[in-house]
């Protein structure tokens, strides 16, 4: 049984203690800040994690699972064996809610995915390894795409707020994984960057790649290739800068730094 969030009301101020839990154990507290009625950054702590927050605001509203602040929020935060900090602002929404069995063997799957999908690629850095090797790699890498496949079809795309920093390997593993797969699961990647669930920099690697391998020029310039190191073609490059905006990546010229390149917007 779930012991719910309760609320009290002590004169102008709201008073909450979030103490959402299943017998389990299986829940996830999560902090999320709003702007304008939009979510502008968050907290998602570990699935499991005995996180204790109280909070203090001048309202505050809640459900069954989670409690809406605003106006002059304060709220102190105790992550599960670390030491308590402090959180403030005008609009957050603190929830804790219950997880399935089955969502949280599909985070640890995810996590355990994360150290494989290096196990043998991860030992040189310019990637030389032995046939033997890679054979080992690539089987590992097969059975990761099947899991992952099986997630997604579950789940969706095991996004940020579903899998936390474990959200990463979805894209490792899709980025390692064949050409069809990438083009299968590209969609569900540019969906979630455009709700703020995954990371602009993972999309434009796979989105370029996909185009590249397809014979078209890329969008964000993510791709390099021979000796001397240059860009692929980019596709209308004069605003290539303004599409890395638009997903949080930083202009060309400092991207093609990391590269010891040096990069001249097209104007």
């Amino acid at each position: 049984m779930t012991r719910y969030p309760r609320i009290l009301l002590i004169g102008a101020l709201a008073s909450v203690v979030l103490s959402a839990r299943a017998e389990d154990g299986l829940s996830q507290t999560t902090v999320s800040f709003y702007a304008d009625g939009k979510p502008v950054g968050g907290m998602i702590f570990a699935i499991g994690a005995k996180t204790g927050i109280s909070a203090k605001a001048n309202h505050a509203e809640n459900d069954k699972t989670s409690q809406h602040l605003t106006g002059n929020v304060q709220a102190r935060v105790i992550p599960d064996g670390g030491q308590s900090f402090i959180l403030f602002g005008e609009d957050v929404v603190l929830s804790s809610a219950a997880i399935s069995a089955e969502r949280a063997k599909a985070v640890r799957d995810l996590e355990a995915m994360g150290a494989t999908d290096q196990l043998y690629r991860g030992r040189a850095g310019n990637g030389d390894l032995t046939p033997d090797e890679w054979k080992q790699q690539t089987a590992i890498d097969v059975a990761n795409t099947k899991r992952l496949a099986e997630i997604i079809d579950a789940f969706g795309w095991p996004g940020l707020r579903f899998a936390g920093a474990a959200s990463q390997t979805a894209f490792l593993v899709v980025q390692h994984a064949d050409n069809d797969t990438q083009r299968k699961y590209l969609p569900l990647l540019r969906d979630a960057v455009k709700r703020g669930d995954a990371r602009g920099d993972d999309l434009a690697l796979l989105e370029d790649r996909v185009r590249v391998f397809d014979g078209k020029p890329q969008l964000y310039g993510s791709q390099l290739s021979g000796k001397p190191l240059k860009f692929f073609p980019i596709e209308d490059e004069a605003h290539v800068d303004q599409r890395r905006r638009s997903i949080g990546l930083p202009p060309l010229a400092e991207y093609a730094q990391m590269f010891g390149l040096t990069y001249t917007p097209i104007r």
